[in-house]
């Protein structure tokens, strides 16, 4: 049986990169994460960034894309997008290749992947499905608000590394001005963590067990909390639930 295996690089405002292994491919999402820090985390993993085969896209935000130009540098695989973030990374020397949303795509032999839209706050936000034999992984973060249509891709996921951004009270009790909040906690704005909590019982009904909680903000959020949240949520239950910190360096397999 195939394992799957995850390495968040950093997860938060201030940026957003994810490793994940999957049937016998390494693949990696967004690229918000410093070119050095990805390639010695990988390195502490007996991994070389110079194996990653795809790499996929959010959006152009800037703590998604920060680091696109050095890391395609270093890698040989094309990067996959919609049409919206192709100017953002319209400086990488690796291939950029347009995907569009709800249609499943075959970037390598036997990986399927299906992208779909998410409600944010930039031009257009995407989530993942990655898919390889009896294995799939769903990835949503940058999401103001779970509704059916993504909840239908994410269903039967193996593993959903899902936004769990804020605590709301922190938030509102929190340096950030009032437009800001606004902002985060509008539907094209972020999941708190009860919404992510609500999120999680949902798939856990159509058979998903392991969760791993992303984009944890540094100023109204912390690990800890989180999972506190989602925990309490799903007390009794056999769930796998890990938040990441935003530092990384933490390997999840599953």
């Amino acid at each position: 049986m195939n394992e799957i295996i995850i390495l968040p690089f950093g997860s938060g405002s201030t940026g957003n990169s994810v490793y994940i292994e999957i049937g016998p491919y390494h693949l990696l999402v967004d690229m918000g994460i410093g070119f050095r820090k990805i390639r010695d985390t990988l390195f502490l993993y007996d991994r070389d960034i110079s194996s990653i085969e795809a790499i996929f896209v959010t959006h152009g935000h800037y703590d998604h894309i920060k680091s696109a130009k050095a890391i395609a540098n270093h890698v040989s695989c094309d990067v996959y997008c919609d049409s919206s973030a192709l100017y953002p990374i319209r400086d990488i020397s690796a291939r950029r290749v347009v995907i569009e949303p709800y249609e499943m795509f075959e970037p390598l032999d036997g990986l399927y992947v299906t992208m779909f839209s998410l409600p944010h706050d930039y031009v257009r936000t995407n989530g993942y499905i990655f898919e390889y034999e009896d294995k799939k992984v769903g990835y949503v973060t940058d999401c103001g608000k779970m509704n059916d249509t993504i909840l239908s891709y994410l269903y039967g996921s193996d593993v959903v590394i899902l936004e769990s951004n804020h605590d709301v009270e922190m938030l509102k009790n929190g340096p950030y001005p009032k437009h800001l909040q606004d902002r985060i906690l509008s539907k094209f704005g972020h999941l708190s963590n009860k919404e992510a909590a609500e999120t999680i019982e949902k798939l856990y009904d159509k058979g998903t067990r392991n969760f791993l909680l992303a984009h944890l903000s540094l100023q109204n959020n912390t690990p800890e909390i989180a999972l506190k949240t989602a925990q309490e949520k799903m007390a009794g239950k056999d769930v796998n639930i890990f938040a990441c910190p935003d530092i990384g360096q933490t390997m999840y397999r599953f």
